[in-house]
């Protein structure tokens, strides 16, 4: 099913390079220059904590529907939906109606799976505090934008890429399965990845556990990783080798 669909992949590579992963990754980084530049992260946190009616500590952190219903939801469904992927890919090797979906079913792990890791990866590598540590938040350490070194006597935050709402941009990846397996669904599958993951970063960012910036570079991970492994996996391997190149020229004057 998918070698139909992928076929035009190899013809048009600079453009299909330009428009998947060139174009987004700029506006990413114009996204992000833009709350740099005008603290813009601050700025948002500060107006929904007083939005909250935030003095010492953030209202929303422990409400039942941000913390337990999308937080901890949350990360149940991503999981259900992981195991839902799993199974799927099992019975691809026993049902004859799932064989055809193998493939865009590995594609769609192996992209949620490396999102996930990439930015748990960032968190690691991260000097980045959650908003809830700051003391404009009620929290004891100051606060240090992206591009700045770690402030006075804070520790390392771990809270830059947004890990939550990552479960949630991982799910894009449904755009590029649908592509190469149910065309005529791919915006339904893009529009339920984005929208999860807005959900979850707009659950965390009540709670004071994350910035804007975060969760954007989460989207930008999510987008970039879907996009080059659909690169590698639909539409690089439906391009013929050089051999098989080679012989299809030669045949072509005999």
């Amino acid at each position: 099913m998918w070698q139909k669909n992928v076929s035009f992949g190899c013809e048009c590579q600079p453009s299909w390079f330009a428009f998947h992963l060139g174009l987004p990754l700029v506006v990413f980084l114009l996204l992000l220059a833009w709350l740099e530049v005008f603290g813009l992260d601050m700025a948002l946190s500060q107006w929904l904590f007083r939005l909250e009616g935030g003095v010492t500590h953030w209202p929303l952190r422990n409400a039942w529907w941000t913390d337990t219903l999308i937080h901890s939801g949350g990360r149940n469904l991503v999981i259900f939906l992981g195991l839902a992927v799993i199974a799927g890919l099992i019975d691809s090797y026993f049902s004859a109606t799932m064989r055809p979906f193998r493939r865009g079913l590995w594609y769609l792990l192996a992209s949620v799976v490396t999102t996930l890791v990439l930015v748990r990866i960032g968190k690691n590598l991260s000097h980045i505090s959650c908003p809830w540590d700051l003391t404009d938040f009620g929290g004891k350490f100051a606060y240090s934008s992206l591009l700045e070194p770690l402030a006075l006597g804070a520790e390392f935050g771990q809270c830059f890429p947004g890990g939550h709402s990552s479960g949630g941009f991982a799910w894009i990846a449904l755009y590029y399965f649908a592509l190469a397996c149910v065309p005529r669904l791919r915006w339904r599958g893009f529009a339920l990845g984005l929208g999860m993951g807005l959900v979850f970063a707009m659950g965390q960012e009540l709670r004071g556990a994350h910035f804007l910036s975060h969760d954007l570079t989460s989207l930008a991970i999510a987008w970039s990783v879907a996009s080059l492994l659909y690169y590698v996996i639909f539409i690089r391997a439906a391009r013929p080798s050089s051999r098989e190149t080679l012989s299809l020229g030669i045949g072509k004057y005999q």
